[in-house]
């Protein structure tokens, strides 16, 4: 059951990656403009966080790749482990939302050192604006997933949450401000061009210059490493998903572990003080022990153990 549910979840945070892993930037124009242009305009739209950039930057060939892997995964994929789960992720995320303070307050991050602890607390708004943006995105159904529109999504949904992403890393980190000035000033300068293929230089502030190859696809520039590997990705990728099978049985073990995660969270969002807060985190624990192997009731990796009961 363990690596069910683990496979199950990571099946899904593929898709939904695979979504927004497309996204960040520009400008459906190509053949038309120099590589050096083409790239420039590229790193400035995704600075800018636009959401459809990388969408638009990939040939209408890649295009119907990564909608067809959608595709795929879409009517192999079980709608009710599919809705069931964004259903718990939507009740995560307003606990994470309602409840920062209890969550924030609680033992279980008490052992944490106090650099990370500063960390976790400057990265919580964005890190749950972020997760609310997916949850109520129309990749909360399966159907929604099926109909969806990837570039139309990504202007949308895309723009909003590297945004949100943006605009919570500089708030955790003013830092982060200067490095996303230096992204999108990085200059790109044209070594040689032959064809179809093109040498860049890629130039950022504090950094060494680095050369790039780049292949010409369907009057796109991309790296040639991508378009020389592009092909064996996409067939793994179906490969991959032609094994997603849920029987029946592993369904119905699915469902009660999403079933029994909404349950503690409607404890955890009922919960109108810390202590009582506590008390039912304790349940999540004994939650983790399902998968936790032969920690047993040990929480993942990188959260500090459950505080002894009071």
């Amino acid at each position: 059951m363990k690596m069910l549910v683990r496979r199950a979840v990571a099946l899904i945070a593929v898709a939904v990656l695979a979504l927004l892993a497309v996204a960040a930037g520009p400008i459906a124009q190509a053949s038309a403009e120099a590589p050096d242009v083409y790239m420039q305009n590229l790193l400035h739209e995704v600075g800018k966080g636009n959401g459809a950039a990388l969408w638009n930057a990939l040939p209408p060939s890649y295009q119907k790749d990564v909608n067809g892997i959608i595709s795929q995964f879409s009517e192999k994929m079980d709608a009710e482990v599919w809705n069931g789960s964004f259903k718990t992720l939507g009740k995560l995320t307003k606990v994470l939302k309602d409840k920062k303070e209890f969550i924030l307050g609680s033992p279980f991050l008490a052992a944490m050192p106090p650099e990370q602890l500063t960390e976790l607390k400057n990265n919580w708004d964005g890190m749950v604006t972020s997760l609310d943006t997916v949850a109520t995105s129309e990749l909360k159904t399966l159907d929604g997933l099926k109909k969806i529109e990837i570039g139309q999504f990504l202007t949308a949904t895309g723009n909003k949450l590297a945004g949100g992403l943006i605009e919570a890393s500089v708030k955790a980190n003013p830092q982060a401000a200067e490095g996303i000035n230096k992204f999108r000033k990085a200059k790109v300068t044209l070594v040689s061009e032959e064809g179809d293929t093109a040498v860049l230089k890629m130039e950022t502030e504090g950094e060494e210059p680095k050369e790039e190859k780049f292949t010409k696809v369907e009057g796109k520039w991309l790296p040639a490493e991508m378009v020389a590997e592009w092909s064996e990705g996409v067939t793994k990728a179906q490969e991959g998903l032609k094994t997603l099978e849920i029987t029946p049985e592993q369904k119905a073990q699915v469902m009660a572990v999403t079933q029994m995660a909404d349950g503690v969270l409607d404890k955890l969002q009922a919960a109108q003080t810390q202590e009582a807060f506590n008390t039912e985190l304790q349940s999540i624990v004994a939650l983790f022990g399902m998968f936790g192997g032969a920690g047993g009731g040990a929480p993942p990796a990188g959260l500090p153990p459950a505080p002894a009961p009071q």
